[in-house]
């Protein structure tokens, strides 16, 4: 056996030794799953919230499909936000993407009362918008993108007219940043990682509408005017 076979040898042995060595100590649970936002790009699925209107990006839009109209929903509990595709004539459907013969486009959904919600909720500045990924779920035959609002990115907002400091300098608009919970950390535990992505349960979601405190309709009002005249 010459020495460049025995080096070889040797080679393969101190990897193997290292191999099972890694074996032994290495546990997934005692792990963290990496988030992905840490490596988010412009392909992934993502909504932009703002005070006063959310936009859905084109690869969201391009996620699902020919779905021109969706239901927007959100467990309060959970803060997740949910949008799914449904038919035109849907009592809550809103159209979220401009739709041509040769191609889709997002477009900016005005929702002044919804953000104030979603502001207030989870106690955002309304000097900033927030960008959250979308992570596609199937539940019972359907397609849903699930948003953790929990995990966003910050995005400085251009002071509006009347508010600029003077003197200060210009803000950065583009530039995003994440919470010191998100940024100062790799990740989630395995174990709590599996518990936030079972989704296995639509019970607390509830309409965009229920959320807003949107009109009732006619039947609505005469069947509450009606109980409070009994009352």
């Amino acid at each position: 056996m010459n020495e460049v076979t025995e080096s070889r040898e040797e080679l393969v042995s101190a990897r193997e030794e290292k191999r099972q060595e890694i074996a032994r100590a290495f546990n997934p649970n005692r792990m963290k799953v990496i988030r992905k936002e840490l490596f988010a790009n412009l392909r992934d699925p993502a909504v932009t919230i703002r005070d006063g209107n959310i936009t859905f990006n084109t690869a969201c839009i391009n996620g699902l499909e020919d779905v021109v109209y969706v239901n927007l929903m959100i467990d309060e509990e959970l803060g997740f936000l949910s949008v799914t595709g449904c038919d035109e004539n849907d009592k809550g459907a809103i159209r979220w993407c401009v739709a041509k013969p040769d191609k889709r486009k997002s477009r900016k959904m005005r929702c002044p009362e919804f953000t104030e919600g979603i502001y207030k909720l989870l106690g955002w500045s309304k000097k900033c918008r927030y960008k959250v990924l979308g992570y596609q779920i199937p539940f019972e035959g359907k397609v849903y993108y699930v948003f953790d609002l929990n995990v966003f990115q910050i995005f400085n907002e251009k002071p509006k007219k009347g508010e600029e400091t003077e003197g200060a300098e210009p803000v950065d608009t583009r530039t995003g940043y994440y919470p010191e919970d998100i940024a100062n950390t790799f990740g989630v535990p395995l174990e709590q990682y599996r518990r936030e992505t079972a989704v296995t349960d639509m019970d607390g979601y509830v309409t965009m509408a229920m959320f807003t405190g949107a009109e009732k309709s006619e039947g609505d009002k005469t069947a509450e005017q009606d109980k409070t005249a009994d009352g």
